[in-house]
């Protein structure tokens, strides 16, 4: 199925329950298009931090990773036969562990020259580059927590390797039983290990319906605003990404500005705790920092004030992406998936593992030890070039979009919509009233734990204090309490009388 209205496409980014999207054929022209982890570990130089994780099912929080500051070098080296003894890798099997150097601002990495080599001016921003772009660079199986960012839309490029993205709806965040521990501004983790989950702990999450991609090179995945989304890397890959901020960016300050109000006091309480859990068991991401009080309230009040005095832009960020990408056709995606099994990544890796090589910026050949192999070049550029056409063998006619699905085929487009209608109202009240069931519930034991220690002596008061949960685990379920995005939004509401 081919739709080609412009409206229709229009109509589509610019609803607020568009889906995710996939562009096709619209960055063959980068010159990022060339890179590799070989590549750039060359062109990158000194120090990056990383994070290591064992290659189970675990869901493991930031927090609770290894990491390391290595080079790019140490990184491509890693595993392989010229890897350098004094590499900090060196400690971590690559069979056992992944390794992520993710979430890297460019400009504070790379040379003008690898900026340049990103351009999101086709998406409709001609002024934005690498220096408004991160890059994400890991290994198979690293993979980024289940979560939403609280600014903007969000533009994806897939360079080298492919990588599996999960997302759900903003309509669904209930299914996701949000969390902000551990505390990372502008992001709201779910509790949820949505490859394993432990849906005795978690029942609503069955009810969520996810919509699954694999993004392969060349490919550009938009993420619509307050999209949930678990990544994972199927093999060693590159991905570089631009935020787009929105009008809409000015609301999610002020609610970050609250939470971060809210969750600094209460995490420097729990510092203050003599649990032995709490010297493991950060709740603070790393780069985080903790502000002083006043430090806070007085973000707070900047955001308040951008709030009341922001003017509308001429044209909005989404309506410029939105102009730019109109006229391109939509196509289905099954009969494209249908199409891709033809050509299975697993013929593409069979075809060349034998003899692995990169190009170089200047298309030389280089072999896997970094050094030139011209006698090869000529084949090795018909290898690159049959690869890429493998890979992206639907783009040969042109670029166009796919609209992902969610992967639940059994409800009908009205349920669907209903769904999404009652997002900001039935969904909303649902929460509350569950909010105060449990409120309820804990007020009224509460009541008996009173009377009970009125008719008990001190000796037995100490006694209940000891059973009960220790003091870091019910600071947990407080700051989850707190800082729940309904009761946030319920104090903003307060703030703007």
């Amino acid at each position: 199925m081919e739709r080609n209205s412009s409206r229709s496409v229009a109509d589509l980014i610019m609803s607020p329950n568009c889906p995710p999207l996939v562009l096709h054929g619209l960055i063959d022209h980068w010159n990022a298009r060339r890179w590799n982890i070989e590549l750039l570990s060359h062109q990158v130089k000194g120090k990056l931090s990383c994070k290591l994780s064992p290659k189970t099912h675990q869901n493991l929080w930031e927090t609770q990773c290894i990491h390391e500051f290595i080079s790019l070098e140490e990184f491509a080296a890693w595993g392989k036969s010229n890897e350098e003894k004094s590499s900090p890798l060196n400690k971590y099997k690559s069979e056992d562990f992944s390794c992520y150097v993710d979430y890297k601002y460019m400009k504070d990495i790379a040379s003008d020259k690898i900026l340049k080599d990103v351009d999101w001016g086709v998406f409709g921003f001609p002024d934005r580059d690498g220096k408004e772009s991160t890059i994400w660079i890991g290994s198979e199986g690293c993979y980024t927590n289940c979560h939403y960012d609280m600014y903007g839309f969000n533009l994806v490029a897939q360079i080298q390797g492919r990588k599996q993205w999960i997302l759900f709806p903003p309509w669904e965040t209930s299914y996701l039983y949000p969390t902000r521990i551990p505390y990372e501004e502008s992001s709201v983790f779910s509790e949820v290990n949505v490859k394993n989950p432990e849906l005795q702990q978690h029942p609503q999450f069955q009810k969520a319906r996810p919509y699954t991609v694999i993004l392969e090179p060349g490919q550009v995945l938009y993420v619509p605003r307050h999209w949930w989304h678990f990544v994972e890397s199927l093999e060693d890959s590159i991905s570089v990404n631009t935020w787009i901020e929105m009008t809409e960016d000015f609301e999610s300050r002020v609610s970050e500005a609250v939470t971060r109000c809210l969750i600094s006091p209460l995490v420097g309480a729990r510092d203050e705790l003599s649990d032995e859990e709490t010297e493991s068991d950060s709740w603070i991401n790393p780069g985080e920092e903790i502000l002083s009080p006043d430090a806070n309230l007085q973000l707070l009040q900047l955001a308040i004030s951008l709030r009341r005095h922001k003017t509308e832009e001429q044209k909005s960020s989404r309506k410029m992406f939105c102009e730019a990408v109109k006229n391109l056709p939509i196509r289905d995606q099954n009969r494209l998936m249908k199409r891709k099994r033809k050509h299975s990544h697993e013929d593409v890796g069979n075809e060349y593992r034998k003899e692995p090589k990169v190009l170089s910026m200047e298309t030389g050949v280089v072999n896997k030890h970094g050094k030139k192999d011209n006698s090869r070049e000529e084949d090795s550029e018909e290898q690159f070039k049959s690869s890429r056409d493998l890979q992206c063998k639907t783009d040969m006619d042109g670029p166009y979009i796919v609209v992902v699905q969610s992967e639940v085929k059994d409800e009908s487009d009205d349920n669907l919509k209903s769904d999404k209608k009652s997002f900001t109202s039935d969904k909303r009240k649902e929460c509350e009233q569950s909010m105060e069931s449990d409120s309820s519930s804990k007020g009224d034991k509460n009541l008996e734990r009173t009377d009970s220690r009125s008719t008990q002596d001190i000796s037995q008061t100490s006694s209940v204090l000891e059973a009960s949960e220790n003091r870091s685990e019910l600071l947990r379920k407080l700051v989850k309490s707190v800082t729940h995005p309904n009761v946030i939004q319920e104090i903003i509401k307060e703030l703007h009388h």
